[in-house]
């Protein structure tokens, strides 16, 4: 075999040094989260972890498929996001469609809870006693009156969304504001328009209708108005927050006692699941 002459040594060798030295910036830039994206060049780049609690819903961002949730599968991690502002979007069969307003910062990932609402809300008129008919439910009689005397106190306020207690829900002057109030710790996504911009309190319910009561309730926060009745709605300041109307009457009143949401209009106590 004929060995290389003088001239391609060098040359194969100036090749190699070359393509070290272009290589090298790249290898650095990729491993410091930098990515090309077209339309957006050369950017360092953020993620986006969503959460999907239940079985056989399909999440999207900005209008393409992430993937279906199942039993072993409830979470998505979306990588090497540009810096920019995306449209998460969950559906199931049966519920109310999920829509999220995420804003994807460098170096940092970013969560969302998929919050899907029944369409079917059950209203069940609740009895004392142990005989039950199609239209009523019958309760125990200790328990019937645990809920009337719920009814003589103002609503409870605080409570544990997950296993935090930092989240305080409050009316003021007839708006609800979810409020965080533990100040040694940095609020948490759903307190936070963007990563680098939270805020320590922020309005569920603003608006014409005057709200009277409001509980922690399936993950979010059910409140009563003396104009529209008992709504649902989630604790999250992006746009846009899932609120659904449970019990549509004027006049109503509402607590949560022991995770049942109760109702109260006129004389009658009403349960309303989903």
């Amino acid at each position: 075999m004929k060995p290389l002459s003088p001239r391609k040594r060098r040359a194969y060798v100036w090749l190699f040094v070359a393509l070290f030295f272009f290589s090298v910036p790249i290898a650095l830039l990729y491993a410091g989260g930098y990515r090309y994206k077209p339309g957006f060049g050369l950017v360092e780049t953020g993620g986006i972890f969503l959460s999907v609690p239940y079985s056989d819903a399909t999440a999207y961002l900005n209008g393409k498929e992430v993937g279906r949730s199942s039993i072993l599968n409830k979470n998505f991690y979306i990588n090497d996001l540009a810096p920019s502002a995306y449209v998460l979007h969950v559906v199931r069969a049966s519920s109310t469609p999920w829509y999220r307003t995420v804003v994807v910062e460098p170096k940092i990932v970013t969560e969302a809870r998929a919050m899907l609402v029944p369409e079917d809300i059950e209203v069940v008129r609740l009895v004392r006693g142990t005989t039950s008919s199609p239209t009523s439910r019958a309760v125990a009689t200790r328990l019937y009156d645990t809920y009337r005397e719920a009814f003589r106190t103002a609503a409870t306020t605080t409570a544990d969304i997950g296993s935090r207690s930092d989240v305080e829900i409050v009316v003021r002057k007839g708006d609800v504001f979810a409020v965080w109030t533990n100040s040694e710790k940095k609020p948490t996504d759903n307190f936070c328009e963007r990563p680098s911009s939270c805020v320590q309190e922020f309005s569920i319910e603003h608006g014409k209708q005057v709200a009277i009561s409001t509980g922690f309730f399936n993950g979010g926060v059910a409140y009563a108005t003396t104009e529209g009745g008992v709504f649902f709605s989630e604790v999250d300041a992006r746009p846009t927050p899932v609120t659904v109307s449970l019990y549509p009457y004027r006049d109503v009143d509402m607590r949560v006692v022991g995770g049942a949401l109760i109702v109260k209009n006129g004389n009658t106590l009403y349960q309303v699941s989903f």
